[in-house]
């Protein structure tokens, strides 16, 4: 029987976004819910410091039967799913139908787990480096628009394909992260018009809001900041190739930076090779103007370097780096996003100064953003990420998952 409040099990890996939703979630609705980190191989946990979660193994085929058997024990009705990675997706694919699931996307685990949409996420300079033109034309033929709705009519038995290609579509589509997706209720995408990406997969999932903490957590002591005189470049936030780091280089390489520091976070993501690569590179084409960020640092010290740059070009095409876009953007850097990205859509959409990275020119980067322009910006940010609309979001999605549930307990 369901109570007022639904009982919450949430199931996170060991990051650094853990802290601020627990915080947040406790603030809006104390004690309702129960946290899960899945342990990593050291057996401690690296960036959370709450002492709320309990930790997990899940290694062995037993290991998942006992977690999905205490949960059904505790007569679970909901469970929160932050990134629908490999573990996720197989505890997903183990509970029962009447167990409510709800998916926080975190960006990874939708465009990397999907052939579909990662192999969009390169521009031609990154592309070349990756290889990822080198894409045989049987591998183009299967992961295609085409196929994809091939399989998915074969699938719910709207057409009837031969065995042999059938096979190869099954093979190709219905692997473990689409059987989860297929399974999940409600799905949170950072960014509300992400939803578009996510109906592709052509699931039945209903969109709710959510937002990974909110600016008074983000901003900290930096709240009452501006960069409007600071001149260092922020370029991407990670090692990931998905920054399409080659490009921004290329791009403003011939440009006349002074003594302003060019700024490149390379603590996560991304491999050794592509890293040394990327250090290499920088230090090659801006000499002593370039700094790679390249060990794991304190959101305090990591805020310290942000408040030194009045310029931010994120060149993602596929949602990225919101946290970044958002301490940033309510401190007034001039802030660049690739033109096929969804996040510039959003937030251009709601009023903010954005410029297309792809378009970028050496007098836009010389030239910080105006106050009448942060006063815009910061406003859009606060209805958006301020701890009171945070908090909104939260609410409604909890409203959403009541409704959720009593639906299951009608079936």
């Amino acid at each position: 029987m369901t109570s007022n409040n639904p009982h919450i099990i949430h199931i996170f890996n060991d990051d650094k976004f853990v802290d601020s939703t627990i915080s947040i979630m406790e603030k809006s609705y104390p004690n309702m819910s129960d946290y899960f980190i899945i342990k990593n191989t050291e057996g401690f946990f690296k960036y959370v410091k709450s002492d709320k979660p309990k930790s997990i193994a899940l290694i062995t085929s037993e290991d998942f039967s006992a977690f999905v058997k205490y949960l059904i024990q505790q007569k679970t009705e909901v469970v929160f799913f932050h990134a629908l990675d490999s573990y996720k997706q197989k505890l997903v694919n183990l509970l029962p139908q009447s167990i409510v699931k709800v998916w926080l996307v975190w960006g990874y685990d939708l465009y990397g787990n999907w052939q579909l949409f990662d192999k969009n996420l390169y521009e031609k300079e990154t592309k070349k480096y990756l290889l990822k033109d080198k894409v045989g034309l049987k591998s183009k033929i299967i992961y295609s628009s085409f196929s994809f709705w091939l399989f998915h009519k074969a699938l719910h038995k709207k057409i009837c394909l031969p065995k042999r290609v059938l096979n190869i579509l099954y093979n190709s589509f219905y692997q473990d992260f689409y059987q989860a997706a297929e399974k999940i209720d409600l799905v949170a995408p950072v960014i509300a018009n992400e939803f578009e990406f996510i109906k592709k997969l052509k699931i039945k999932a209903k969109l709710v809001p959510f937002s990974y903490g909110c600016l008074e957590d983000l901003l900290q002591d930096n709240a009452s900041d501006t960069v409007l005189e600071s001149r260092n470049i922020l370029i991407g936030n990670s090692a990931d190739p998905s920054n399409n780091h080659l490009e921004v280089f290329k791009k403003i390489a011939s440009f006349n930076f002074e003594d302003r520091k060019i700024v490149v976070p390379l603590s996560y993501g991304g491999n050794k090779e592509y890293i040394a690569f990327l250090v290499a590179k920088g230090k090659e084409l801006f000499g002593d103007n370039f700094v790679p960020l390249l060990n794991f640092m304190t959101l305090k010290e990591y805020n310290t370097i942000l408040s030194s740059c009045g310029f931010m070009i994120f060149n993602h095409i596929r949602q990225q780096g919101v946290g970044n876009i958002v301490s940033l953007g309510y401190m007034g850097a001039k802030l660049f996003l690739n033109g096929k990205s969804p996040v510039l859509s959003f937030f251009s959409n709601k009023g903010m100064t954005i410029l297309d990275a792809n378009k970028i020119t050496e007098a836009q980067l010389f030239e910080n953003l105006d106050s009448k322009q942060l006063v815009i910006n910061r406003q859009v940010l606060i209805e958006e990420y301020s701890s009171k609309a945070v908090t909104n979001k939260i609410v409604t999605l909890v409203e959403m998952v009541k409704e959720q549930i009593a639906i299951k307990q009608k079936l």
